[in-house]
C-alpha cells in the first residue's frame, strides 16, 4: 500500500463520521497552496471552516493568535459575534496553546498556522508551526488542540 492509496476521510473519520479536531488538524497543517480547496470542500459537507496565521514571540505570540482567531472565525462566519461564541472560541485557542506556554516560545520566533472549524454546536481549534531557536540553524516544530463540544448559541 501506498500513500497515494488514502483519502483525506481515511484520517479524519472516526466510527462513520469526521472527527472536528482531526478536520481542525488538517487545516492547520494543509500545504498553503491547498487553503482555499479544502475550506471549499469542507463547507460543501456542511462545516464552517477558516484557516489564518499568526507569529511573534512570548505573550505578543499569544495575543495575536488569539485576537487573529477571533477575527478570522467572525469574519469567517465560522462563529457569531456573540459573547458566549467568542468566549467558547477563545476558550478553545487557550487549550491549544498549552503546549506554547513553555520557555522555549518565549525566546524563540514563531510563525503558526490555525485551522478553525465548526459544525454546530461544536468548535475546534488547531495550531501548527515552528519555533526558531536563537542561536541553532533548527526549528522547532509545534502543535496544539482546543475543542469545544456542545457549547457554540444557535444560529
Amino acid at each position: 500500500m501506498n500513500l497515494s492509496d488514502f483519502t483525506i476521510d481515511d484520517f479524519t473519520e472516526i466510527d462513520g463520521g469526521q472527527s472536528i479536531g482531526k478536520v481542525a488538524v488538517l487545516l492547520s497543517m494543509v500545504n498553503d497552496e491547498y487553503d482555499s480547496k479544502i475550506i471549499d470542500a469542507y463547507k460543501n459537507e456542511g462545516y464552517k471552516a477558516v484557516i489564518t496565521r499568526a507569529g511573534g514571540k512570548g505573550s505578543k505570540l499569544k495575543d495575536k493568535v488569539l485576537r487573529n482567531c477571533l477575527g478570522a472565525a467572525i469574519k469567517g462566519d465560522v462563529i457569531t459575534e456573540s459573547v458566549q461564541d467568542q468566549r467558547i472560541l477563545t476558550r478553545c485557542v487557550e487549550r491549544a496553546m498549552i503546549d506554547f506556554d513553555k520557555p522555549l516560545s518565549g525566546i524563540s520566533g514563531a510563525g503558526i498556522k490555525i485551522g478553525i472549524v465548526s459544525k454546530e454546536p461544536h468548535l475546534a481549534v488547531a495550531l501548527y508551526g515552528k519555533l526558531g531557536i536563537p542561536g541553532l540553524d533548527v526549528d522547532h516544530e509545534i502543535s496544539g488542540m482546543g475543542i469545544h463540544y456542545y457549547g457554540l448559541s444557535k444560529r
